[in-house]
């Protein structure tokens, strides 16, 4: 049997602090803290936060993965991954995937293939959870949609190109780390 009681303890408006007091099976209660974009944490858990967008797009030269180089602030450095952004309320997965991937990448988006269910970003800190949707795009790369806040850079990768980020030093979001080892190990972009 599992109790809790959640204490807010912050009042930010896209990221809180909770103290979760909590008892599991026959322990004493404990303490555990917690950060949560969610009005109700643990409970809307299940709710994905936001859209985790794999690109793929067809110039000339071949098909590339679309990968975002993206300044973040709590680790000082560039990140590489893929674009991401918040779902708005009472906006769809399909909307949001397009208007963040023209928001970060100034492409279009063509067509879905996949949508997963939520998927977690990290359980021990977080609730977020975000849906992975795996898309066709079209276009030109471009910063003209991109917020002033936003320090990001598109790279239009292969296979070598992801071969050579992934034996590189550079930060890779966990979220990216593992479709980039499959498509460096297949030798293919799906």
């Amino acid at each position: 049997m599992s109790d809790y009681r959640l204490n807010k303890l912050t009042n930010c408006s896209w990221l809180n602090l909770f103290e979760v007091r909590f008892k599991r099976k026959t322990q004493s209660e404990r303490s555990w803290l917690m950060c949560s974009r969610k009005n109700h944490p643990i409970e809307d858990a299940t709710k994905a936060d936001i859209v985790v967008i794999v690109p793929t797009i067809n110039p000339d030269e071949g098909k590339r993965l679309v990968v975002t180089k993206e300044f973040r602030i709590p680790i000082w450095d560039y990140e590489y991954g893929f674009p991401t952004g918040l779902i708005d309320d009472g906006e769809d997965i399909a909307a949001a995937v397009s208007r963040e991937l023209k928001e970060e990448t100034g492409l279009d988006l063509v067509k879905i293939n996949h949508i997963s269910s939520p998927v977690f970003s990290s359980a021990g800190l977080t609730d977020e959870s975000c849906h992975m949707v795996l898309v066709e795009a079209k276009g030109e790369v471009s910063d003209r949609w991109s917020e002033d806040t936003e320090d990001i850079e598109v790279l239009l990768l292969d296979v070598e190109g992801i071969r050579d980020l992934l034996a590189s030093k550079k930060k890779i979001a966990a979220k990216a780390w593992g479709l980039l080892y499959h498509y460096a190990a297949t030798n293919k972009i799906d």
